[in-house]
């Protein structure tokens, strides 16, 4: 073999494409460049140009706007005064720049005052209408700009700059960048198979010296004196055939020593056979010792056949399996278990034929009826040709302590049991104590339900709920808000309609086909399960009702379990709905005291004091957005001769129906306020001169047309005198803004009454 593989590489050496492969082992190293080369030079080809194209379009982009701002600051007081001349001398000026190809100057209203262009056939009409940057051919950049005389505009400056010197350029630059590109290419190229033609000459020399070392000649050695990696490599295959030659000297003298060592070894394997029959002549003695101490054993030993039969017990086991009368060698294990357990111990049974030891706890059910748990200790046993023939065990009886073990796991549940409860109600304190804060933090009723919710999402997590209020007696209860997954339907419905309004006490239906169910909960579809209704009463006064699915049944509770269950999630409800009343009612109570102090009693409209706190937020509003707020002065003419002549009650009820008349006369987030006496006060945020104007105006109108029904007269005929302010142009401030809107009141009495006056239309005195 050896001989024909060097005749082989001899062949091959001989062969004249040795300088071939030569030649083929450098173009390798130099074909790893190849693809970096042509990445650098097509890199180079194209973005050389395209960063000076791009740098180019900067520069024009600069240039642009600095000539525009020139040409804007110099054009703006010739456009502001009219003055054509000297907007020719400023378009003149910027035609001297080379780049410049068109000007166009338009006055405010985009009629053009200036065009020049320095090619006859550009056509402008399509150029104007773009926006700012290149056109389509991309080959002029236009620059617009707004020019502005004094913070104001007065007209808009177009610019068109042509790009055919960069375009020339960039052109230029792409033709250099090729031409270097493949120079620097071929150059690379060039040096790259010229280095790794010298890198690969240590190469070829080991590779010939192979060669002849494979045709016989061991005497060679690689001549390569090089320190680099090569030169290791050489050295190293020089030294491996010196070894070879040293191993081949050596061969021989082992073969002489491994026929001696044949012959010792076979006197060596007579003496170990004798030494073996002793060794069995010794177990047999030791299975008997054994077997005496497994009969004497506390614990029960049993051999099982693979079929799952007895084959030998001590006396431990037979007490455990109750047979000390009976031997239980031939009976099988199925006669003690049930078919679960058997099939256990099959399960088990394969794993000892695999080889496994294992241990597992098996019931078994003696004749008595009596049950037992055993721990099983089991090994495998194989005859000589290692097939599986038995299962040896040992059981121990762990009866007594399993139940040991299960009247502590109870212990231990229970325990575990009471801490998860001394939790919750700790964390349900917590999130009383949480909801109250945040009940004494809100500010109106619909805080209060939305706070309420979270917290019952919280606090009843497993159940639904919906929350029903009654805003006043008589009125049915609405639907204010909800959590958990199911939906109630019912958005309405009267007191009468909830067993636990008419008892003012909770109500809990645990048996829909026993107990009583509400008829709002009969109207509410695939309802299923236990509901609780709780009723908000605070201060002897039902408010609302808490309606909830509640206390469902859980598995592996028992009754008594499942009833302490409930009542303690019914006394959670019942808190909820304690603290949910209290806070409603606390509310409601402000809220009226509220509303009190800030409405005039007479004619329910807001009152100076609201007018006054109203006027102050809006105008910070309208300050911090830059808006604008009308205030209109409204004051009845000749009101007091009224009085004089109809009395009071008739004055009284001409305020009233003026009061319903400015109401209706507004939108919703305008506000409406009394001044005092026969004044009122309207302020209109968002509006300007125009639509205050106009609602002033449709006022006058209605009131002109007012009739007003009292006892037997009919008052018609009246008017009303109008004074209108704007913020900020008639005051920055409340009392700056109610004094302009008054000054225009007094003048709208001094021109005759029955009319508007706008406090900025009022000439001053001299």
């Amino acid at each position: 073999m050896i001989n024909k593989t060097s005749s082989l590489v001899t062949a091959k050496a001989k062969k004249p494409g040795l300088s071939l492969i030569r030649s083929r082992l450098a173009g390798k190293f130099v074909l790893i460049f190849v693809p970096f080369l042509v990445a650098f030079v097509l890199g180079a080809f194209f973005l050389i140009p395209y960063f000076y194209q791009n740098h180019g379009l900067q520069d024009m982009a600069s240039k642009a706007k600095n000539v525009a701002n020139i040409a804007a600051y110099s054009a703006a007081p010739a456009i502001f005064l009219e003055d054509l001349l000297t907007l020719k001398e400023v378009a003149s000026s910027l035609a001297q720049d080379e780049d410049l190809i068109f000007i166009v100057v338009k006055d405010q209203k985009g009629k053009d005052l200036i065009i020049h262009k320095k090619d006859p056939r550009l056509a402008l009409d399509k150029l104007e209408p773009l926006p700012r940057g290149l056109a389509a051919d991309k080959r002029i950049f236009i620059e617009k700009m707004a020019i502005t005389y004094e913070n104001k505009s007065v007209g808009e400056l177009i610019l068109g700059f042509s790009l055919e010197a960069l375009i020339r350029g960039t052109k230029r630059v792409q033709r250099i960048t090729g031409a270097v590109s493949l120079s620097v290419f071929a150059l690379i190229l060039l040096i790259a198979y010229y280095l790794s033609s010298l890198v690969t000459k240590p190469l070829r020399r080991i590779t010939a010296t192979v060669s002849e070392i494979t045709a016989g000649d061991y005497s060679r050695r690689v001549e390569v004196s090089s320190q680099d990696e090569v030169g290791v490599l050489a050295a190293s295959f020089n030294k491996m055939l010196d070894r070879l030659s040293e191993a081949m000297s050596h061969l021989e003298e082992a073969r002489s020593t491994l026929e001696k060592r044949v012959e010792e070894r076979t006197a060596a394997l007579e003496q170990e056979v004798a030494e073996r029959k002793q060794a069995e002549e010794r177990l047999r003695e030791s299975e008997d010792l054994f077997r005496r101490m497994v009969e004497s054993l506390g614990e029960g030993v049993a051999i099982v056949d693979e079929r799952e039969n007895f084959i030998f017990t001590n006396e431990a086991a037979q007490r455990i399996f109750a047979s000390e009368g009976q031997p239980l060698a031939g009976r099988s294990l199925r006669e003690f278990t049930t078919p679960e357990q058997f099939a256990l111990i099959q399960e088990q049974t394969r794993e000892r034929r695999e080889g496994k030891r294992g241990s597992y706890e098996l019931k078994i059910t003696l004749p008595d009826g009596r049950e037992k748990t055993l721990l099983v200790t089991a090994t495998p046993r194989f005859d000589d040709q290692k097939r599986f023939t038995s299962s040896l065990a040992v059981l121990t009886d762990i009866t007594e302590r399993k139940r040991s073990e299960e009247a502590l796991r109870k212990i231990k549940n229970q325990l575990e049991e009471t801490v998860k409860q001394l939790a919750r109600r700790n964390e349900e304190a917590n999130l009383f104590i949480q909801m109250g804060d945040a009940f004494q933090m809100a500010q109106n009723e619909s805080e209060i339900i939305s706070i309420s919710m979270n917290y019952a999402r919280r606090l009843f997590s497993e159940e639904s709920g919906a929350l029903y209020l009654q805003r006043q007696p008589g009125l049915p209860l609405e639907a204010k808000g909800s959590w958990g997954e199911r939906e109630f339907k019912v958005k309405d419905f009267f007191p009468e309609e909830c067993w636990a309004l008419r008892r003012s006490q909770m109500h809990f239906v645990g048996n829909q086909s026993l107990d009583i169910l509400c008829p709002h909960l009969i109207q509410e579809e695939k309802i299923s399960g236990p509901t609780l209704c709780v009723p908000l009463v605070s201060f002897g006064e039902s408010i609302g009702v808490l309606v909830m699915t509640c206390c469902r049944e859980k598995e592996g509770f028992s009754e008594e379990e499942i009833e302490k269950y409930r009542q303690v999630r019914q006394s959670l409800a019942l808190q909820f709905a304690q603290r949910l009343a209290t806070a409603l009612s606390t509310m409601r109570l402000r809220e009226s005291l509220r509303e009190q102090s800030i409405r005039d009693p007479l004619t329910g409209l807001y009152n100076r004091r609201f007018l006054e706190e109203t006027l102050n937020r809006e105008l910070y509003r309208a300050q911090r957005g830059q808006g604008v707020v009308a205030v209109m002065m409204l004051d009845l003419d000749y009101f007091k001769q009224f009085n004089d002549r109809y009395g009071h009650d008739a004055g009284d009820a001409v305020l009233g129906a003026v009061a319903r008349l400015l109401q209706k006369s507004v939108r919703r987030e305008d506000i409406v306020c009394r001044y005092g006496g026969e004044e009122f006060m309207i302020i209109m945020p968002g509006n300007t001169e125009e639509v205050a104007r106009a609602r002033a105006e449709l006022i006058l109108d209605r009131v002109r047309h007012l009739e007003i029904q009292h006892g037997s007269h009919v008052f018609r005929q009246l008017t009303i005198s109008i004074g209108l302010a704007l913020f900020p142009r008639d005051g920055d401030a409340t009392e700056a803004l109610i004094q302009a809107a008054d000054q225009a009141l007094l003048e709208a009495k001094r021109r005759g009454r029955n009319r508007l006056v706008i406090a900025g239309e009022i000439e001053p005195k001299a």
